[in-house]
């Protein structure tokens, strides 16, 4: 396929894939609508083969009563008023959710349960307080999907004229007086709310270097989405850029369309905090040797955040408790699981997975595999004219398996099993946490993303059935890894072959 179709195409399974809770262009005097997203016993399950009852009891419900506990916390934050809200890393939420998963690991019986704080977290970017609204021909409209992206720079309030400037390409740039104005671009997500074109394309510094003032992207999802669309380590912006959800764009466009002279009023402070902290919890089922699997989650999110990583927090508790209930003289290896935090913010080096892969190599060393919890379950959602219909599948996911071609037979051999739909080709790098961790030692996830980093990850789109898929293949390839040595599990090394 050449690279230009595949680009296409990627964007088509990108729109696809992702949604929105409103439904364009229905009449809400009219007769009910069936409801967008379908209720748990509404999908469709993969029957569990008479051979694989071993697995019954591991529980989609369960976990969805955990992610509804989860993302409670989140909702906390909201409630108490932060517009920048969600588990975020340093904050009371964050603290409140390691303490949640070490209450459940020393409900289900593990033992070494501790939390492990982290004091050494680099200043944290924060957007403390904003306000944005467009203004032509005596409307004004507050447009309430407004949301900073990661390091923007601060603006006390302001009036701009905004410029509309397509996908915020070169051409588009062409001809357009942007210098002390607000640059209004449109973004298709690339595949979800993490991203989009415009950031990709390099719209933020082709519009910082023509002199803009400010800059707005447009999220192209239908509806009205709020999103906070980037993470991790980024050059601070120069101005203020934010996202936008469709509607609140549309509304933008259409007063410069009909020459109404509008003017963008934007205020928006941000703060740099230091001294923050944040945690890992961890938590250990003992085996009958020294030799170790891994259990990991991330821990933090924004907005609600129930598929990313409610759902991957709630996959390992159902895990733990599921071999909990064994002897340990049936667990082969000892079981270690564990949180990580700061995974959408910097961690720094002594924080976080970080601190995990640079201090825990004795762990590592003994590890058969590493199992990253993380994004397991999200409706399949299809893009028809201009509204989405959710469906009663459960989408496929990125994948990615790091070791033997054992081991990758094992893992592969699981997700048929229990009808975990994933993409044609797996990661040639794994994407998510695990990208931290997948050189220490054999490793796989899944990993969906079409929802995440925006207010739609919420918990009516991360079905029970693939949550309960997931947690039982992930079960299944545990069992099978504790049937073979490590040595079969790992890639030799140019260093390990004998000279």
């Amino acid at each position: 396929m050449c690279r230009s179709l595949k680009t296409v195409v990627a964007v088509l399974i990108a729109i696809v894939a992702c949604g929105s809770l409103a439904v364009h262009g229905q009449d809400r005097s009219g007769p009910a609508q069936p409801p967008l997203w379908l209720p748990d016993d509404e999908y469709l399950r993969w029957p569990l083969p008479p051979s694989e009852q071993a697995y019954a009891s591991l529980s989609g419900r369960r976990i969805k009563g955990y992610i509804n506990e989860i993302t409670a916390i989140s909702r906390r934050s909201r409630d108490d008023g932060n517009q920048y809200w969600g588990r975020i890393t340093g904050t009371a939420y964050d603290r409140m959710t390691a303490e949640w998963v070490a209450a459940q690991f020393r409900r289900i019986g593990l033992e070494q349960v501790r939390i492990q704080t982290f004091e050494t977290l680099p200043p944290q970017w924060f957007p403390t307080s904003w306000d944005v609204s467009v203004a032509g021909t005596g409307k004004t409209i507050a447009l309430k999907t407004a949301f900073p992206i990661y390091h923007s720079a601060g603006i006390a309030s302001t009036d701009l004229d905004p410029v509309w400037a397509g996908l915020g390409l070169p051409a588009d740039f062409l001809g357009r007086d942007v210098k002390g104005k607000a640059v209004v671009v449109y973004g298709i997500p690339t595949p979800g709310g993490r991203s989009d074109s415009a950031l990709s394309n390099g719209a933020v510094q082709r519009a910082e270097e023509a002199g803009a003032a400010a800059l707005f992207i447009i999220l192209g999802f239908p509806g009205n989405v709020t999103s906070q669309p980037t993470g991790g380590d980024r050059d601070p912006a120069r101005m203020p850029v934010m996202m936008l959800g469709s509607d609140d764009g549309a509304a933008i466009r259409d007063m410069i369309e009909k020459r109404q002279s509008p003017k963008l009023r934007i205020r928006l402070t941000v703060e740099m905090k230091s001294g923050l902290q944040t945690a890992s919890v961890w938590g250990v089922l003992p085996g009958a040797t020294d030799e170790n699997i891994a259990v990991m989650a991330h821990t933090d999110s924004f907005f609600e955040g129930a598929m990313d990583n409610a759902s991957g927090i709630g996959t390992m508790i159902e895990l733990a408790e599921h071999y909990a209930k064994l002897p340990n003289a049936q667990r082969r290896r000892t079981m270690t699981f564990f949180t990580s935090s700061a995974h959408h913010s910097p961690s720094g080096e002594e924080a976080g997975l970080r601190w995990i892969h640079n201090h825990m190599r004795s762990m590592f060393a003994k590890t058969a595999l590493i199992v990253n919890c993380e994004h397991t379950s999200q409706v399949q959602t299809y893009l028809v004219g201009n509204s989405l219909v959710g469906s009663n599948a459960v989408s496929a996911r990125r994948w990615f398996v790091g070791g033997s071609d054992r081991l990758k037979a094992i893992v592969a051999s699981s997700f048929k099993t229990f009808g975990i739909a994933i993409y044609s080709r797996p990661e040639t790098r794994p994407g998510g946490e695990l990208g931290v961790v997948y050189t220490d030692a054999p490793s796989f996830h899944i990993i969906d993303h079409a929802i995440y980093h925006t207010d739609l990850d919420r918990a009516e789109l991360v079905p029970e059935p693939g949550l309960e898929a997931a947690v039982r293949a992930f079960a299944k390839i545990i069992d099978e890894v504790n049937t073979v040595d490590m040595a079969a599990l790992r890639v030799a090394r140019v260093s390990d072959q004998p000279r």
